[in-house]
Order: structure tokens, then C-alpha cells, then sequence
């Protein structure tokens, strides 16, 4: 699973990294982000955009925050917007906890060779329990590389540069399922930081 996020990156950066142009600026809450935040996600619409995404689809008043890429196209809640509205959701690092004892244990995980992480994701429109219409995503999760699994069961889908203009592609390819795996090993940096507890939140 992916519960937390990490994204320090200004707007700006956010821009260059993904090669995108004119599309202003937008204010977001730099840091640790959780569910329920306002988020930044890359998706095409005639061209790379940027927005702020609530973080969770909305279901029955509860938060998805993520969903399994294994059952992606079986569960049709998610499979339209899978097949029609992926997105990149740009961020510095995530994070997992390991359970020791009667402790969860909090570690940070980024990238080696590159500042800005792109996680596959999903978007999608929805109602909240207060009648607000909200714009929503929601992260796809794989099973854990090596490095990942001494930590948790779950890790997010994390797309490699040169694959990323394939998963925003507009039309729909069964070559994008390949790329619903763990990332290799050797490219994470993995660093042990304070302890901290989950919310009560729904995972797929």
C-alpha cells in the first residue's frame, strides 16, 4: 500500500520535469501528504497537463487511496478509469511502515537517480458526503521488490522515465500492463526515519 507521500518540489519543477508548458502555477501543500490532500498529477488531455487532485477516489464516503494493479481491469469500479484516465503522480519519496513488535516503524523511500518519483496513478470525478464534486485520484499498487519487502507487502507502481509517455498515452494498449510491476532493484534509497500509526482509511 501507499499511505504517505513526500513532495517538496515546487510547482515549476514539477513543469520541467514532466516537459510542460503555459500551465501557470498552481498552490499546493509542500511536504508529507496524506489522504484527503490536494495533490499535483500529470494527465493527457491533447497534451501533457498538471492539476491538484484530491488524494482518494470516493466510495460509499470512504477514501481508496489505492488500488491493486493485479485486479485493475477486473473490478469495474476502476477499470474505466484505468483504461481511460491514468495519470503520473509526481512525488520526492514515499513512505511505509514495518511493523516491530508492538511498534510501526516509519521509513522513507525515494529514488537513486532522480529527484522527482512518477507513480502510476488513476483520476477520476466524485461526489463527497457533503454533495461537494471533487477531482480525485488514486495510486496503483504492486507486490514489493526485494529491497521493499522486509518492509511491507505492498509497494507502489513506479513508472521509469522512458516508460511514462506510454502510460499517459491516450488510447489504451495492453503493452501499458507491463509496467504495473515492482521497480528494479538497485534504484531505491531506503531510509529508516521516526515511528508513526496509519489513519483509519480503505485500501484495495
Amino acid at each position: 500500500m501507499c499511505g504517505r507521500v513526500l513532495l517538496e518540489s515546487e510547482f515549476k519543477e514539477i513543469l520541467i520535469r514532466y516537459n510542460i508548458y503555459g500551465a501557470g502555477d498552481r498552490e499546493f501543500k509542500r511536504g508529507e501528504g496524506f489522504p484527503g490532500d490536494n495533490i499535483p498529477a500529470i494527465f493527457n488531455d491533447d497534451g501533457l497537463q498538471v492539476d491538484l487532485f484530491n488524494w482518494g477516489f470516493i466510495l460509499n464516503g470512504k477514501r481508496i487511496i489505492n488500488a491493486r494493479a493485479e485486479t485493475v481491469l477486473e473490478k469495474p469500479f476502476f477499470k474505466r478509469h484505468f483504461i481511460f484516465n491514468r495519470c503520473i503522480v509526481p512525488v520526492n519519496a514515499f513512505f511505509e511502515w514495518r511493523n516491530e513488535g508492538n511498534k510501526k516503524i516509519k521509513y522513507k523511500i525515494s529514488l537513486k537517480d532522480d529527484k522527482i518519483m512518477s507513480l502510476a496513478g488513476m483520476y477520476g470525478v466524485f461526489k463527497d458526503k457533503d454533495g461537494s464534486v471533487k477531482k480525485c485520484i488514486t495510486v496503483l499498487t504492486t507486490e514489493p521488490n526485494s529491497e521493499v519487502k522486509d518492509i511491507h507487502n505492498r509497494m507502489p507502481v513506479i513508472l521509469v522515465r522512458e516508460k511514462e509517455q506510454l502510460y499517459l498515452r491516450k488510447e489504451f494498449n495492453i503493452e501499458i500492463l507491463d509496467l504495473l510491476k515492482p521497480i528494479d532493484e538497485g534504484r531505491l534509497v531506503i531510509e529508516n526515519v521516526d515511528k508513526n500509526e496509519y489513519e483509519n482509511i480503505s485500501f484495495f
